[in-house]
């Protein structure tokens, strides 16, 4: 693997999760040893919580799944809440944004697609030969970081008062409209 230089987010920064109202904030999945996200362990040796530096970001990267699609169903947040996390110290994150892809053969099809194979594959061999805390990578629908957390960073975030707010309908209209979603009542 080539040598890439891993990239920081300080002590002291929030970043935003909309996750299911049944886990906590800071959860690291999947349960079970099966992947299911981007960035899983492809044996369930380690777990990963993914988080955005922005609300907006995070809502798209778990809600707005396929972009064809031209609404965001109520169901779908019912099922869910944000939260805001606080980094406790400096987080390391491998960047596979750049040269950080290229050094490991991913295409953008391979990073923002459906199939995670190639994804959980690299995620893996990342936790497995760096110091990395996660990974660093771009939102599906723009430019925007979002960071996958290795398990091993679980002292490197905490919980903010933030915590486990529903999503309410006034505010997943605006946030559905950022995406050019309709939120829609089912």
């Amino acid at each position: 693997m080539a040598s890439i230089r891993l990239r920081r987010i300080d002590a002291g920064v929030r970043v935003h999760r909309i996750h299911r109202a049944e886990h906590s904030p800071i959860f690291f999945g999947p349960v079970g040893d099966t992947p299911q996200s981007r960035f899983d362990s492809p044996d369930g040796s380690y777990k990963v919580l993914y988080a955005a530096r922005m609300l907006e970001m995070a809502f798209g990267e778990t809600l707005v799944r396929t972009p064809e699609t031209p609404y965001i169903l109520s169901s779908g947040i019912e099922a869910r809440v944000r939260s805001e996390l606080e980094t406790t110290r400096a987080l390391r994150l491998y960047p596979l944004i750049d040269a950080g892809a290229l050094a490991h053969g991913l295409s953008s099809t391979d990073l923002h697609g459906v199939e995670y194979l190639r994804c959980w594959e690299v995620s893996a061999e990342i936790h497995a030969t760096t110091v990395a805390d996660g990974i660093l990578y771009t939102s599906r629908f723009d430019d925007h970081r979002c960071v996958a957390l290795f398990d091993r960073a679980a002292d490197a975030i905490a919980e903010t008062t933030t915590k486990a707010i529903a999503i309410g309908a006034a505010q997943a209209t605006v946030l559905a409209r950022h995406y050019g979603k309709i939120f829609v009542e089912s």
